[in-house]
């Protein structure tokens, strides 16, 4: 379990945010996706933003994480563009439902990607740094875990978040069996690494 501080978007990273028009969704589950090729490969996986677990007898009220949408930031990187700055760098976003898993399957490009960080939707939104990485890879399909974020009851900025990568294969690809059952035989488990752990 990884704990960080929110922080709220200034203006202008938040106008960034907010331009969709820049931004691809980076589920394609809804599409047809095709066996991987010799440039392409499919990663399987999903993200969970719920609110932290109180211990008995503490007063829960708060800001419900439930009434939430949230943005997930994912970049492809490469050694001379570790964070996926770059001007000609491809953008993807992942929405979420706060409380509500979401499973996302993509076809991507070979090389590794980063999912930078959250943010609640909207312009004024919090959000924070996750900075965990995956790969993909050519002619293979991979399930790559599931990124869980639990956010403070009572959320404003430079409160603690955590957040935690699980493996969740067996439910994840049972969903995904549901629509792509050609995907998921040759699955193989490949999960995401929080950058910098060498645990």
């Amino acid at each position: 379990m990884y704990r960080f501080i929110l922080f709220a978007l200034p203006p202008f990273a938040a106008i960034l945010f907010g331009l969709v028009s820049c931004t691809t969704s980076f589920d394609m589950s809804n599409e047809r996706i095709i066996a991987p090729g010799p440039e392409w490969g499919v990663v399987i996986g999903s993200v969970l933003v719920r609110p932290e677990d109180i211990a008995s007898g503490k007063n829960a009220a708060g800001r419900d994480v439930f009434n939430f949408s949230y943005e997930f930031d994912i970049v492809p990187i490469q050694p001379g563009d570790p964070n996926g700055e770059g001007p000609y760098v491809k953008q993807y976003r992942l929405d979420a439902k706060g409380g509500e898993e979401r499973i996302f399957i993509a076809r991507l490009l070979s090389g590794q990607y980063l999912i930078r960080r959250f943010h609640e939707e909207g312009l004024t939104g919090l959000g924070g740094e996750l900075d965990v990485v995956f790969a993909s890879m050519a002619g293979e399909v991979r399930y790559i875990g599931r990124v869980v974020v639990e956010i403070p009851r009572r959320i404003s900025k430079g409160k603690d978040y955590r957040f935690t990568v699980e493996n969740a294969r067996e439910p994840t690809l049972a969903q995904v069996s549901i629509t792509h059952p050609d995907l998921i035989k040759e699955a193989v488990n490949m999960p995401m690494q929080v950058r910098g752990d060498e645990r």
